[in-house]
């Protein structure tokens, strides 16, 4: 329970940010995995139930609504005349081959599963992923194939969502060691100007809990569908004064 004291108080006191770089660095690394899978879960939950729901979607449009379809060469044909579009509890599926429906025109949708002339995109929790179909190879499908794949794929969901989730996970937290270390270099700059004497492996540790305030805020709007201005900025302004404010509560240096 102790980590979790540590991760409240990191969102808010500086104080104890400031108590814990004494910790050993090993402790600061765990907390930093904590950190990733705990705002992970909100992410990982809807993710899923987004995904299952789009395979589902776009499983029962495939026997009903599309019609018969080649991809061929990387491009997708069939005798439609204008697109597929059907909307039901806020998952939208799309079927495209004429080229009317553009890439940008996927943004007004939260949730999206679209067959496009020359890629298939899918949005799902806030994240978008592209699959342009040239990534195929030199390969011929027909609505046939397709409806078969994604059978199986529908079988596999039970094991494909944990390990989906695994890798974004561990992607996240490597991204999140890079981020710690930057800051951490950050914080060389600042104990100068606030008249301390931190060595870097401290700065470090300090900088592991630091980032607590700015990743549960952005993990919160993800979870809202909000879009927030700026974000990079905003993130690296927030741990950075965090980090400030915690340099500070540490002792000077003696004369």
């Amino acid at each position: 329970m102790r980590i979790f004291n540590h991760f409240i108080k990191s969102l808010f006191s500086p104080q104890t940010v400031a108590r814990l770089r004494f910790q050993g660095v090993g402790k600061a690394i765990g907390y930093i995995f904590f950190l990733i899978f705990l705002t992970s879960i909100p992410f990982g939950i809807t993710f899923s139930m987004a995904f299952k729901s789009g395979i589902e979607e776009f499983e029962q449009s495939m026997k009903s609504d599309i019609p018969d379809f080649t991809l061929k060469d990387g491009k997708l044909s069939s005798q439609l005349k204008m697109p597929v579009i059907q909307t039901d509890d806020n998952q939208t599926f799309i079927f495209d081959t004429t080229g009317a429906v553009k890439e940008s025109d996927l943004n007004k949708y939260n949730d999206v599963i679209a067959m496009l002339k020359n890629k298939a995109i899918i949005t799902s929790g806030g994240e978008t992923q592209a699959f342009p179909y040239q990534t195929l190879g030199d390969v011929t499908l027909t609505k046939q194939d397709v409806s078969s794949w994604i059978n199986k794929l529908s079988d596999l969901l039970p094991i494909l969502l944990p390990l989906i989730f695994l890798f974004i996970y561990l992607f996240t937290v490597a991204m999140k060691f890079i981020g710690v270390t930057v800051l951490a270099v950050i914080g060389l700059v600042l104990q100068n100007i606030s008249r301390r004497s931190l060595n870097y492996r401290r700065l470090w540790v300090m900088s592991a809990y630091s980032v607590t305030l700015p990743t549960v805020f952005f993990a919160v709007m993800k979870l809202l569908h909000t879009e927030v201005p700026f974000s990079f900025i905003i993130y690296w302004a927030v741990a950075s004064l965090f980090l400030h404010l915690s340099i500070k509560e540490t002792p000077e240096p003696k004369a």
